[in-house]
């Protein structure tokens, strides 16, 4: 099936806008920024309503990750861009001289952004927010899979922008699977590793540039020297939240045979003195409850009840699971965590190396020396070390994966050069030429190979 005419009009429309320049003056990207960052603010309740809505959000976590997480990277954008896109100067050979170089941060162009459904707004908006600092016009493709969001989507950004300059798509895979076929400058996807493949392989149509924010089994590794309270508290909040659906959750914990059981002892004790049954995510849909479901192998809740009128899951501890146990066969992404153990550094590493490399990798030690060990034999695309996830949500580092879990960066001024371009831009001037060798040149040949090493 074949875009509308409408749509391919938005798209040729947002490339003629684009060409114009009308992205690409500073003022302009500052005033975009600052419409957003007031009309989100307008709409705070909306946005939360919409997200309880669609995933049974807690308002705490919706706040926080979903609202005040993107306010804070537009302040960071208005405050830092004007610094981020000055151009960088770069000295050359004695033979160019005399010349000026400069690497110039330069707009890609017509950008399309595919959306996943467990952030629906915060993994939409945010790369959204890097594009329109980089210059560039938007194409939004929200989740179908959270119908309240995309239309708060939908609304908040035709109220924000002329729809050359930012737009979006509502549909399912039939409407994302229709736009993917039509060129782009610049995609940018959040979601499953086996979709990651599929815009892949259209990205390589167009010879498109692109970032794949995938996910994978993040491994979480808790040595026999970790504070165990501490850890077992910092493990539930990262696995816990947002039910477990989130990429860079702890999928798994693997800890030293001498403290496991001691591990899943305070594990049950922080899930029972604390009432997270009232403030958990629901499940997002049917399909993933009955999936989740068969992953748990009948184990009971360890806290609460199951609530399939609702699609709440209770959290369940997983401490019999084995490598061949239904959870440890794909990404769980729910309240469910499978514990392992492990005896020694060197079977522990070769069996992380034996997996794709994670989105996340986590270790709870004392040791600094083990967890080098691990950083340099472990490959991953970010770290958190005695907690989890800090990596992940923090604007000043680079969030992305690596193989299996994806590949490119962005966050903050990482996003910023995602969506734009390094060009070089050389400078020379009218004077003479101390190197300018003009015909014959055996001479100056046979010199230059004596003098130059």
């Amino acid at each position: 099936m074949s875009l509308d005419p409408a749509t391919l009009a938005t798209i040729d429309s947002q490339r003629a806008f684009f060409a114009s320049g009308g992205t690409r003056d500073l003022s302009t990207r500052l005033a975009a920024l600052q419409r957003l960052e007031r009309t989100l603010t307008e709409r705070q309740d909306e946005l939360l309503a919409a997200l309880a809505t669609d995933l049974g959000k807690p308002q705490f976590e919706a706040f926080f990750a979903e609202y005040h997480f993107l306010l804070q990277e537009l302040r960071l954008f208005q405050r830092s861009l004007r610094r981020w896109l000055k151009p960088r100067r770069a000295s050359s050979p004695p033979w160019f001289w005399p010349c000026r170089n400069r690497i110039l941060r330069e707009p890609r162009g017509v950008t399309l952004i595919l959306a996943p459904w467990n952030y629906p707004v915060q993994l939409a908006l945010s790369p959204l927010i890097a594009s329109l600092a980089a210059g560039n016009t938007v194409i939004l493709k929200p989740s179908e899979l959270t119908p309240a969001c995309d239309r708060f989507l939908a609304r908040l950004i035709a109220d924000c922008f002329p729809p050359e300059h930012v737009t979006t798509f509502s549909g399912g895979p039939e409407v994302a699977e229709n736009v993917l076929q039509q060129r782009f400058d610049f995609i940018f996807f959040t979601g499953s590793t086996p979709v990651g493949r599929l815009v892949a392989r259209h990205a390589a149509t167009h010879l498109t540039p692109h970032i794949l924010e995938l996910g994978g089994k993040c491994p979480c590794i808790v040595h026999h020297d970790a504070d165990l309270p501490l850890t077992a508290r910092r493990i539930l909040l990262g696995k816990l939240f947002n039910a477990g659906q989130t990429c860079f959750a702890p999928d798994f914990v693997l800890a030293h045979e001498d403290i496991k059981d001691a591990l899943v002892h305070e594990l049950h004790r922080v899930l029972q003195q604390h009432p997270w049954e009232n403030e958990l995510a629901s499940i997002i849909n049917e399909r993933h409850y009955q999936r989740l479901q068969k992953l748990t192998e009948g184990a009971p809740p360890a806290k609460g009840r199951d609530e399939p009128a609702t699609l709440h899951l209770a959290p369940r501890l997983l401490p019999h699971a084995t490598w061949d146990s239904p959870a440890m066969r794909e990404e769980i992404f729910g309240p469910l965590l499978p514990i392992l153990s492990y005896r020694d550094t060197p079977a522990l590493l070769a069996k992380l190396k034996s997996l794709p490399a994670p989105l996340a990798l986590y270790c709870f030690s004392r040791d600094h020396s083990f967890t080098h060990t691990l950083l340099d034999h472990v490959p991953s695309g970010g770290v958190t070390i005695n907690d989890i996830g800090k990596h992940a949500s923090n604007l000043h580092l680079p969030f992305g994966g690596l193989g299996d879990s994806g590949h490119g960066r962005y966050r903050g001024k990482f996003g910023l050069h995602a969506f734009s371009y390094q060009r070089a831009v050389t400078t020379r001037y009218f004077f003479s030429d101390w190197f300018e060798f003009l015909p014959p040149r055996t001479t100056i040949t046979r010199l230059l190979r004596k003098w130059l090493p």
